[in-house]
């Protein structure tokens, strides 16, 4: 089961669009009610004065003089409005038109339509607001009431209470929800900026609200409501709100929530740090500052059941709890919830027989009880309290002897990770803790739980911040390896970098195995991303990084940068070299790695031997699977498909996306997927004659920015046109392949297109195109590449000889 991480940018969206809060209130002085709206209960500052409101919280809104006005369909219109609404200073036309057209729609033409429609909605009579002139355009919202703007403007400290609540009820949703145009990366990036800063000073302000009326709890208590609805894994919103509940009498409804923040908070694998228990047994009116949500130190689990705290302390003074039992009972509070007898043997030291006498006598006074669902603690409260009994360095001491011997058996569920993290965490140790979360991530992505894998890699990188070290550098570099394996780079040319430099630091510390990590996924980053240039040199260095190493470093490195090298299609002969060497050092050493098979097919494939090449990535496939590389099973699996493409057997390459497409959902989120349905609409496209699907998958796969996967399908599918008398849509899908070979440097793919486009210029008649392209594809095919690509252009060469002979 995936467990629910902390708050990323697409999870704040989705807490926050689920929380409706209407932007009108009610009349001055009104009083909570059970189960109402936000918006009922809070007090709002009187009715606006501007003529003119703009709510971009939520769905757009433009409101006149109370009513509210039809905006323009045109969802790029509404976008600009938005746009000039957040920026004070004059914006060029050429801007504009780079922000939110492309050059086919005439963006200039565009923008003079777009500004006739916001004329309409922003304009009044003797009152223009939206300005234009030759040169820029700008919209003065000097007497414009925007939602947003008065939500940062919010001085928290000082502002009256009414003011601060009139600002918090405004927030109905995300910033621009629904508007985000994500093909048009530079506005997308911008919507999304202001999202996340419109979530955090919302945060801020429902903070403010809570904490200035402690002495109310009545009246905080919609705001500690909205203020965990946007916060979910806040122990400090919870906390408050905890606090709230008990200081209005609601006991059962405070247990529920501090039962509900627990479980949320160790699922996610955050760390507790006692904020919620504190809050819980000291249910006081006015309950101060607000603690900083940090503390490296994991605190006990909450009680299960409401328990008097007389119980417990009796059961703390109790002259039966001591010897062999407290030993067992402080264990099982390490433990809880979930502790069971096999576990106490391990960790404890001591003997089956005096384990089970300690537990005779805890189950004798209902402190534990045993049932067919395991070992449980009777009352919750009494395992936080032997938990809080224990000396801090003992706890410490205790939760590494757990950490290690997680850490000594192989991963197999989700719990098991989580629970070694939590321990190793616990136990005050970085280079255990940060060794723990590279465990659980590694096995997450075994499992597919790519979210949790991320996550861990995220947690382990701030433990490794405060390591020195070769130590530091080596975990650093293996979570980085696990963060890009579990989700694509939101900055992938920072990353790369951040990972040439340690590979760096890595070499000047004699780590020569994890210098050859950090150069290789610098490389790996870099090829995926098109700068084949840099990947090519990384790759090289990866090798020159482990020259001096022996063993099985040495293999996997030579055998990398082979792999390496015949993807780049560069240095093709030092590739053959480095792979003969790494072969025979790896059957002299009876070592298995799958970059060795997949080295060989695809220096086999670029040779045209396709009998060899396929045996090689079936190797290849079942190794990457028996090792848990996922990213190596899919491109093993996708040059299959490719040889499947080049022998027109299209049956076999949509058996084949099947497999690439129940891959490509569960891997991270990049190009993998998109690809898989492109692929399998492509084999649709050969088989039922129906080209429509093909086109929309396109669309995903060019936002996936993956050129190289593009280019492929777009040259099968212009061949695919050819074949179907349709030199026309064969031209435009072989220019677009052509354009993106060119960025790559991709010779086999450009002498490829270059000859698709010279066929569909003899059929259009085209003979200038024809003469190019044709002149161009002799030039390529003077110089080396792929085998299989100098086949297809012969017969493409051949093709009007053939036809003029007939």
């Amino acid at each position: 089961m995936a467990m629910p991480t902390g708050l990323t940018r697409a999870e704040e969206a989705g807490v926050v669009a689920s929380v409706v809060f209407p932007a009108k209130g009610v009349k001055k002085g009104s009083q909570p009610v059970e189960n109402a709206d936000y918006t009922a209960i809070v007090t709002p500052s009187g009715p606006d004065m501007n003529a003119l409101t703009l709510n971009l919280l939520g769905d757009l809104e433009v409101i006149r003089e109370g009513q509210v006005l039809a905006l323009p369909p045109s969802r790029k219109t509404r976008a600009l409005l938005a746009y000039l609404a957040r920026h004070s200073r004059p914006l060029s036309r050429e801007h504009l038109c780079d922000l939110l057209w492309e050059l086919p729609d005439d963006p200039r033409g565009s923008l003079r339509w777009s500004l006739s429609k916001l004329r309409r909605l922003v304009d009044t009579p003797g009152r223009p607001r939206l300005r234009a002139d030759r040169l820029g355009v700008s919209l003065d919202t000097t007497d414009i009431d925007i939602d947003v703007a008065g939500l940062h403007a919010a001085r928290l400290a000082t502002d009256d209470i009414e003011a601060l609540e009139h600002a918090a009820c405004r927030y109905r949703g995300p910033f621009l929800e629904g508007l985000e145009l994500d093909r048009f990366p530079d506005f997308h990036g911008w919507c999304l900026a202001e999202r996340e800063a419109a979530i955090r000073a919302q945060t801020a302000l429902l903070t403010a609200l809570v904490e200035r009326l402690s002495n109310n709890p009545e009246r905080a208590l919609p705001h500690a409501h909205a203020w965990v609805r946007l916060a979910p894994f806040s122990e400090a919103a919870r906390a408050q709100l905890v606090r709230l509940l008990l200081a209005l009498h609601r006991p059962r409804e405070a247990e529920q929530q501090l039962q509900l923040g627990v479980r949320l908070i160790r699922e996610a694998g955050l760390p507790l740090n006692g904020q919620l228990l504190r809050a819980w047994r000291e249910p006081r009116l006015a309950p101060g500052p607000l603690a900083a949500n940090a503390g490296t130190a994991i605190p006990p689990h909450p009680p299960a059941v409401d328990s008097p705290s007389a119980l417990t302390s009796d059961a703390l003074k109790s002259d039966a709890l001591e010897g062999d039992t407290l030993e067992v009972m402080r264990w099982a509070a390490l433990l809880a919830p979930d502790p069971d007898p096999a576990t106490l043997g391990q960790v404890s030291g001591l003997d089956t027989n005096r384990i089970g006498m300690a537990l005779e006598v805890a189950e004798r006074h209902q402190w534990l009880s045993i049932s067919a669902e395991g070992l449980r603690f009777t009352q919750g409260e009494l395992a936080t309290e032997l938990y809080h009994a224990i000396t801090p360095a003992r706890r410490q001491a205790m939760h590494r002897r757990i950490a290690e011997w997680l850490a000594e058996r192989p991963l197999s569920d989700m719990p098991q990770a989580t629970s070694l993290a939590h321990h190793a965490h616990a136990s005050g140790d970085l280079e255990l803790a940060a060794r723990a979360m590279v465990e659980a991530g590694r096995f997450c992505l075994r499992i597919f739980a790519n979210q949790e894998a991320q996550r861990f890699a995220q947690q382990g990188l701030a433990l490794t911040e405060d390591m020195t070290g070769t130590r530091r550098i080596c975990l650093a570099l293996e979570l980085h390896d696990i963060l890009y394996s579990a989700a694509p780079l939101a900055d992938w040319e920072a990353g790369a970098g951040d990972v040439v430099a340690l590979a760096e630091q890595a070499l000047e510390h004699g780590a020569l195995a994890h210098a050859r990590l950090g150069y290789q996924l610098a490389s790996h980053i870099r090829w995926a991303h098109g700068q084949w240039s840099d990947a090519h040199e990384q790759a090289l260095q990866a090798e020159r990084a482990t020259r001096c190493a022996g063993g099985r470093e040495q293999i996997i490195a030579m055998a990398e940068t082979a792999r390496c090298l015949a993807m780049l299609e560069r240095d093709l002969h030092q590739a053959a070299e480095l792979l003969a060497e790494a072969r025979e050092l790896a059957i002299q050493q009876r070592i298995g790695h799958p970059a060795i098979p997949l080295a060989q097919g695809l220096l086999s494939l670029h040779e045209d031997r396709f009998d060899r090449a396929e045996s090689h990535f079936k190797e290849a496939r079942t190794l990457c699977k028996a090792m848990g590389d996922k990213l190596g099973e899919f491109q093993a699996l996708e040059t299959l498909l490719l040889m499947d493409f080049e022998r027109d057997d299209y049956a076999q390459a949509r058996e084949r996306c099947a497999q690439l497409r129940e891959l490509g959902k569960r891997l991270r989120d990049g190009s993998e997927a998109p690809y898989a349905a492109a692929a399998e609409a492509l084999c649709h496209y050969a088989l039922e004659d129906d080209p429509d699907p093909f086109g929309v998958a396109l669309v995903t796969l060019r936002h996936a920015d993956a050129r190289h996967r593009l280019s492929v399908l777009l040259l099968q599918a212009a061949r695919l046109d050819l074949a179907r008398t349709r030199a026309e849509c064969a031209r435009q899908r072989a220019s677009e392949a052509l354009e993106h070979a060119r960025v790559l440097e991709r010779r086999s793919e450009q002498l490829l297109a270059h000859a698709l486009l010279a066929e569909c210029g003899r059929r259009l008649a085209d003979e200038t195109g024809w003469r190019h392209h044709a002149q161009a594809a002799e030039a390529l095919a003077q110089e080396p590449v792929a085998g299989w690509a100098r086949r297809r252009w012969q017969a493409l060469l051949a093709q009007p000889e053939a036809e003029d002979e007939a």
